[in-house]
């Protein structure tokens, strides 16, 4: 079968294509750049631009995984950074649901990056007759988050895929750890010459998947094209910032001693800090659950034991 991956050059893209390709999967990755794609996964994937996807045949392609977007931590966010944002989003959805419609006979399954920012934002753990699942209305309402905001108009535009006749699903994923990458790249370092910190009060939610499970996960949702609309990657086990440091620091073999005060983070990165730091959400994959979905790593420990290799 022939799926096409947008952003696949990103740290999940390079994490999931080779499970795809071992899967049976021909890939073609739409991408900005032909030699970036070639450079990273050699003559394995077919490469295509933006400007050439209008060259393949939507008929030949049974799904089609956007991960494009860029980076939510990259830049400080001011007005121009929040409009590239929402724009490396929307732009290639829309133009993949453009494609995709065009199809013949059955059109391929639209797999769409989502977040579970669009839930909106807590400053600390909920209990668990309050966890957000699949079904739970955004408390952030009217939206004053960016984080929520982005992701919501993220899914309105897959979703106009679903009202052209396309199968859509909206993976709504929680922070991916997987070593060297992301989060746990800005992470490790500090945490390994013991400058890891609590951050703020430290009981802010953090919702977070093993890269291994995220692509099993995705893999699934391939194996069962049925499973359409909101689905949350997410482990099991939500834990607090302050567990999450202090587990990271065990498996490094490193003491938490330090604890950086709210205000220093408001003030070094503003609005990114204020909803991506000192705030979260409390979130279970309750789908998943229903499907039988089975975690490797449904643990904090066993996922950062792994990518650690303790």
């Amino acid at each position: 079968m022939k799926i096409i991956v947008s952003g696949g050059t990103g740290a999940i893209g390079q994490t999931l294509i080779p499970a795809l390709l071992q899967s049976g999967y021909e890939v073609h990755v739409i991408g900005r750049n032909e030699e970036k794609v070639r450079t990273i996964f050699s003559n394995t994937v077919q490469a295509t631009t933006w400007n050439r996807l209008n060259t393949l045949n939507p008929d030949e392609f049974t799904a089609i995984i956007n991960l494009a977007g860029e980076d939510i931590t990259a830049h400080r966010w001011n007005t121009r950074v929040k409009k590239q944002l929402l724009s490396s989003r929307l732009k290639p959805t829309n133009q993949l649901i453009e494609w995709g419609i065009t199809a013949k006979n059955k059109k391929p399954h639209l797999y769409n990056a989502s977040a579970i920012g669009i839930y909106g934002l807590q400053k600390k753990q909920a209990q668990d007759n309050t966890l957000f699942t699949e079904t739970s209305e955004s408390i952030d309402f009217p939206k004053t988050s960016f984080a929520s905001q982005l992701v919501s108009q993220w899914e309105e535009a897959a979703k106009k895929g679903f009202a052209m006749g396309m199968p859509v699903t909206l993976m709504r994923f929680g922070v991916v750890l997987k070593r060297g990458k992301g989060m746990l790249k800005k992470l490790q370092t500090p945490t390994q010459y013991g400058m890891g910190a609590v951050i703020g009060t430290g009981e802010q939610p953090l919702a977070w998947i093993d890269s291994t499970d995220l692509v099993h996960a995705i893999l699934f949702l391939l194996a069962h094209p049925e499973i359409t609309g909101p689905i949350n990657l997410v482990a099991p086990e939500c834990v607090s910032q302050k567990k999450f440091i202090k587990t990271l620091a065990q498996v490094l073999k490193k003491p938490i001693f330090l604890r950086l005060p709210a205000w220093s983070i408001r003030i070094l990165l503003g609005q990114m800090g204020e909803e991506l730091l000192l705030s979260g959400q409390t979130v279970t994959s309750q789908r998943l659950a229903e499907y039988q979905f089975k975690f490797k790593y449904p643990t904090l420990l066993a996922a950062l034991t792994k990518e650690f290799g303790g």
